[in-house]
């Protein structure tokens, strides 16, 4: 089936305020779209919801560090990440690349340097990357594209709130979410009512129960959240 042009890869900017428009500008002639976020906990929500092709991390980052921003992309992908400092800090550097980071870079790297480091950077990240409109585990098939979902071979005869709250853990596969990301990520409320996901996931641990006649993968993680794990084998 024919189908059409790429997507130009997209960059999230996860810089402050303040250096926002001297990065864009970096960007603004070469086919790369980008997306800028001004704090840590935008970040991790702009991974899940623009799943972009590389991170741009400043170390200035306010809010939530940068450093956990960095463990938990880390624990989630392999999203190539260029940490950026506003000076050369050896230190720093160190720590960066040994947390995950593909390059620690400074505003004294060429631009003529700078634009192709990303783009190998995207190249590498895209060639790894899996389809983007299904993931799957060997246990969990969602398809992002159809909203479709598949348990132990069993189809899943989901609400469209439900989709999207298996959706949110299929993605974020291991990790313990909490109720107010949920939230966040599924009604797209970031300060909305946190007890109606109680209720979410108990609807959506039960039709996965009825189609696959087992427990259902999908576990409370006291006074935090909750944490799908595909099963292990028998």
């Amino acid at each position: 089936m024919p189908t059409g042009p790429s997507r130009p890869p997209l960059v999230l900017l996860a810089v402050p305020e303040d250096t926002h428009e001297m990065v864009r500008q970096v960007f603004k002639t070469h086919p790369i779209d980008t997306f800028a976020v001004h704090d840590g906990r935008a970040t991790l929500r702009a991974l899940y919801r623009h799943r972009p092709d590389a991170l741009v991390l400043s170390l200035r980052l306010p809010g939530l560090s940068p450093w956990r921003v960095l463990e938990r992309v880390r624990d989630m992908s392999e999203l190539p990440v260029l940490v950026v400092n506003l000076t050369y800090d050896a230190d720093d550097a160190v720590r960066a690349l040994q947390a995950g980071a593909d390059d620690y870079i400074t505003p004294c790297t060429p631009e003529r340097v700078l634009i192709p480091l990303v783009q190998a950077r995207l190249r590498r990240g895209r060639s790894a990357a899996a389809p983007a409109d299904l993931v799957e585990d060997g246990w969990l098939t969602v398809d992002l594209a159809a909203r479709e979902a598949v348990a132990d071979g069993h189809f899943l005869d989901l609400s469209a709130l439900e989709f999207d709250l298996l959706k949110a853990f299929a993605l974020n596969s291991g990790q313990v979410l909490t109720r107010e990301l949920l939230v966040d990520l599924v009604w797209h409320e970031p300060e909305g009512d946190i007890s109606r996901v109680k209720y979410a996931v108990h609807r959506l641990r039960v039709k996965i129960a009825r189609a696959t006649g087992a427990a259902p993968p999908i576990h409370s993680v006291r006074s935090v959240g909750y944490r799908y794990k595909r099963p292990g084998p028998a």
